[in-house]
Parts: structure tokens; sequence; C-alpha cells
């Protein structure tokens, strides 16, 4: 794989979500909405190559709603009532329609997979303000560098000293070495950033660091599973150097739901 050309790819995703960041939350929840559908088109790929394909007429709706929910009005940001009506409704019209179980139950795990998990982002983005100097937008910088640093310590210190696999029937290239390297930058970003970008108490944003460093570790070998029993490389060839969308946000997908729980919990609201 040609390392300048992930690295550029790298940037520009990364300049594109600090320009949606910037400017608002009707950007960030697009770029969000975007990022659910394209990821939605890719998993449905997966998902064909292993079982029924899930039909798109529940697939992307259900993974837009469920995306953005937070900048709908209150009475429709819960996410309870759409994914009743894909469990109820869905397999109701998906029965009547001839569509197989699989295909549904598919469907439905895509647009939770996909939609819920991303969507917990703009959840995050638009976290009760406690000053007025862009509060969502350093957490969630907050919580992406976390990412970042986890997943670029345990890429090189995996590649330097990494020697016991991690997951070998997962993601044979990943080790121990590399996977507990990572885990310490992600803490490291969460007790150091942490208090100095959104005025966590030191605890509280090792706390957050543990917690991304696992949910990031987790999503990356999630999809990686999936690829595996897909029997492909790449979700797809959409990004030059990197492959698919998936590809460059697995460790994302899944922090998203981890540390907006988290903040509830610590009640930073």
């Amino acid at each position: 794989m040609n390392l300048g050309l992930r690295v550029v790819s790298g940037a520009f995703l990364l300049a594109l979500v600090a320009a949606a960041l910037w400017l608002g939350v009707p950007a960030f929840a697009a770029l969000v909405g975007v990022a659910a559908v394209i990821g939605a088109w890719e998993f449905a790929g997966l998902a064909a190559k292993v079982a029924p394909a899930p039909p798109a007429w529940l697939l992307y709706p259900l993974t837009i709603w469920l995306a953005l929910r937070f900048v709908f009005p209150p009475a429709y940001a819960d996410a309870a009532w759409p994914l009743v009506a894909a469990l109820a409704v869905g397999l109701l019209v998906a029965l009547l329609a001839g569509v197989s179980f699989s295909g549904w139950a598919n469907a439905v795990a895509g647009g939770v997979y996909i939609g819920l998990s991303l969507g917990f982002f703009t959840g995050i983005y638009r976290w009760h303000v406690i000053d007025a100097t862009h509060f969502g937008l350093r957490l969630v910088a907050l919580v992406v560098l976390a990412v970042m640093a986890g997943d670029t310590v345990a890429y090189f210190v995996g590649s330097a000293t990494g020697r016991r696999p991690f997951f070998r029937s997962i993601s044979p290239k990943k080790t121990l070495e590399g996977a507990v390297a990572g885990a310490a930058g992600s803490i490291l970003v969460g007790a150091l950033a942490g208090p100095a970008l959104v005025g966590l108490s030191a605890a509280a944003g090792v706390g957050l660091g543990a917690l991304t460093a696992v949910a990031a570790q987790g999503g990356d070998l999630v999809e990686s599973a999936f690829k595996r029993a897909a029997g492909a490389k790449d979700s797809s060839g959409l990004i030059p150097g990197h492959g698919g969308l998936l590809d460059r946000i697995d460790s994302l997908v899944l922090v998203g739901p981890v540390v907006y729980c988290y903040l509830k919990l610590i009640a930073l609201a």
C-alpha cells in the first residue's frame, strides 16, 4: 500500500472534518450523514457476500435517521421509535415483499452499527455548552485526537517491536505490544488534553482515554472480522491508498456511543 497516498487521503479527510466542525452543527451533521450513507453502502456490499443483501429501502432510511437524530426536535431525537418501526413495520413489510429474515436482520444491524454509532458524534458535538468557546468542537477534537494517537502509536510500536499476536484469527498483523502501546497513547491524551481542552479532571481524562482505546481497538477488530467473513481486503475502493471509508473510520465508529455514555455518567453536562 502506498504510504504517501494513504497519508494524503487521511490528511484530506481530517481537514474535511475540521472544516465541518468549525462551520457548525448543520455542516457537521451533514458530514456525519454523508459518512453514514457511504458506510451503509459499504456495509451492504460486504453483507451481500456473507448473507442475503440488506434491503436498501430499510437500511438507508434507518441509517440516516439514526445518524441525524440529534439535530431533530427533541420529540424525534429518541432512537427507540425508529428502531421499533424497523423491528415491527420493517419486518412485516420485508416478509410481505419476500425479503428473507437474514436480509431484514442485516439491514437493522447495519443501521445500528453505522447510523446509531456515528450519530453519537453529533450528540457529542451538540453537548450542553458550558461556555461560549466552541465546547462541542473541543470535545469532538479531544475524542478524535485520542483515537488518532492510539492508532498511530499502535502502528509504529507494533511494527517496530511487536512479537505476540493480538487476535490472530481476526487480524494477523496486529500485535499485543502495539495494542498496549496504543491504549497508553489514548490514555495519555485523555489525561493531558482532557483537562486542557474541556476541563475534565485528570482522572476523568484517564477514564475517557481508556474507554476510547478499548472502543477504538474493538471497532477496528469488528470491521476486520466482518471483512474476513466476507472474504474482502477492503470495505470498498473509495479512498485512494486506503480502501473504503469504513477502513478509515473503523476505529471511530464504536467510540461515539461509548464516549457519549461516559460523559453522561460523569455528568459533564
